[in-house]
């Protein structure tokens, strides 16, 4: 019998493996696909109409593609109901970062270079890629992981040009982003609140500038969630089980520490304080055992940890007392309590119209109002719930060090990089109130079924008509997530510097001189400035960061 047990418990972890590389295989092909059509689209984008036009073509292959999912999902689900919501929802978290990807491509066409050519922070990348072949050592402060992986990609596919290298990794970690996000959150939620909660909760922070930041931001706190549930259900799920789960989720935080590890400064002190409370809780109702059941899972996530990521966290901690931010700009001067939105340093026609806008709510928006609704109903809720504490204990520690360094600011004359907090902060509060709604929602269910038979008309079985609940959440989140990609693509197509947009980080991409001595093709009166070849040689000092 146990033989028996045994074999059926291998056999379902090996088609839920499956279903779960089927759901990737499936997110990451709809966002390729939507990409490769957008390919073909032959506009102009330095001028409005070629953009207006780049924009409509983007949306309507969505609009194709969107109804096909759907098709799609009405034919598989007459003989696999579950299989077509996992894979439905995995087609449009792809396009939903598909959409932004395709943007960028529509954006850069007729040059070689991404997003601000070589200047700017992407300069920086570029140069460290270099760095990385040369073999000079980068800066301490800054993560390893995308520099090398920039100089790998470069060279592997690009015959050594990192202007293309550059340009086609962003795109690639744009198009990517929905599929990984919504996989990250179906550790947690099923597939269609994976779709709603976390690919929804990443919207307002997709950069096309340097996408992979937003990316770890999105996949990190997900993760951290899942380590607290692992940790709190250990002692009823055996050692042997949490120790490997754990192995698994260090590794993965260990590839995000390494590619940016921002978030986990933010989330460092909620994620200390969230870990302890649940280890005193298992003490309390398992006592040593209990203790030891909870460690177990949290140890070897350490040791995984510390053996990818443990040399630069060791270099980071040492650095990090003695980096200095000094760079004061838009945001900095911006009251410190409001986060619904950000511009960084290109506020365009902000700071003549006031910044923050009037609130309704002595002076606090409506947006914002939600957002705090919505999290109070979550704690409401789900108070005990693993992936309900740690997003409110990550939101509490980016406050916290929000207005630690703020508070400070004018003392050390120092900004820290605090208002990045604003996207974690923005990122785990929409998750809260999509959270309030999942556990509002199943309270709803369990009440409707316990009272089916007095409703009239069988109101309980038509509130739990599958089929219908999924064509309309596709439907409706296929829509919210094309509206919100081509509002991202539109404020980076190519503008006038003059005009102090984001659009003039794509508008230098276009009129600086490429690496191969030409001018983009739609430079302004095919002129461009001169290209600044990268400093080579293993002799050469490090930059800053």
């Amino acid at each position: 019998m146990e033989h028996r047990a045994s074999r059926r418990r291998t056999g379902g972890l090996r088609r839920a493996l499956a279903l779960s590389l089927a759901e990737a295989a499936v997110s990451l092909t709809a966002a390729g696909l939507l990409v490769w059509l957008c390919l073909r689209i032959r506009i102009n984008p330095m001028d409005r109409v070629g953009q207006v036009s780049g924009l409509a073509g983007i949306q309507l292959r969505l609009l194709v593609m969107m109804t096909l999912t759907v098709l799609l999902y009405l034919l598989v689900s007459r003989w696999k109901p579950g299989a077509a919501t996992r894979f439905g929802a995995a087609a449009v978290a792809g396009l939903a970062t598909g959409v932004i990807a395709s943007g960028n491509v529509v954006s850069l066409r007729g040059t070689s270079w991404p997003i601000y050519a070589n200047w700017g922070d992407v300069g920086n990348l570029q140069q460290w890629a270099y760095d990385v072949i040369d073999g000079v050592p980068l800066p301490e402060m800054y993560p390893p992981g995308f520099p090398h992986l920039l100089a790998w990609t470069s060279e592997l596919f690009f015959d050594g040009d990192m202007a293309k290298g550059t340009k086609w990794l962003m795109i690639a970690f744009l198009a990517v982003s929905g599929p990984a996000v919504y996989l990250a959150w179906r550790m947690l939620l099923p597939p269609l609140w994976a779709l709603g909660i976390g690919v929804t909760a990443t919207l307002p922070v997709m950069d096309p500038y340097k996408p992979y930041s937003a990316l770890v931001l999105a996949i990190v706190i997900p993760v951290f969630a899942k380590l607290c549930d692992v940790v709190q259900r250990a002692p009823g799920l055996g050692r042997k089980r949490t120790s490997v789960v754990g192995a698994g989720l260090g590794l993965l935080l260990a590839a995000m520490f390494l590619l940016y590890s921002g978030w986990f400064v933010w989330s460092s002190v909620g994620v200390v304080v969230l870990f302890t409370i649940v280890l005193v809780g298992l003490a309390r109702s398992g006592g040593m055992r209990g203790l030891v059941d909870g460690l177990v899972p949290l140890a070897t996530a350490l040791l995984a940890f510390f053996a990818v990521a443990g040399l630069y966290f060791v270099r980071l901690l040492g650095s990090g007392s003695t980096t200095k931010d000094t760079y004061f700009y838009f945001d900095t001067r911006v009251d410190p309590a409001y986060f619904a939105m950000w511009s960084g340093g290109t506020p365009g026609p902000l700071r003549s119209l006031g910044w923050p806008p009037p609130g309704e709510l002595a002076g606090v928006g409506l947006f914002t109002i939600l957002l705090v609704a919505g999290m109070g109903a979550a704690l409401a809720l789900g108070l005990r719930q693993p992936v309900v504490l740690t997003l409110a204990a990550c939101t509490a520690s980016a406050f916290l060090l929000r207005y630690w360094y703020a508070s400070h600011m004018a003392r050390d004359q120092a900004v820290q990089l605090y208002p990045r907090t604003s996207h974690q902060i923005m990122y785990c509060l929409i998750a809260l109130t999509g959270l309030a709604l999942f556990y509002a929602g199943k309270r709803v269910r369990a009440w409707l079924r316990l009272h089916d038979a007095a409703l009239p008309g069988g109101a309980g079985r038509a509130a739990s008509r599958p089929r219908a609940v999924a064509v309309g959440a596709l439907c409706a989140l296929g829509l919210l997530f094309g509206q919100a990609g081509s509002a991202v693509v539109n404020a980076y197509m190519p503008e006038d510097p003059a005009k102090n947009t984001v659009g003039q980080f794509a508008w230098t991409s276009h009129n600086v001189r490429q690496p191969d001595g030409q001018c983009p093709r739609y430079a302004v009166e095919g002129k461009c400035e001169p290209y600044k070849p990268p400093l080579r040689g293993p002799q050469r000092p490090a930059p800053q960061p």
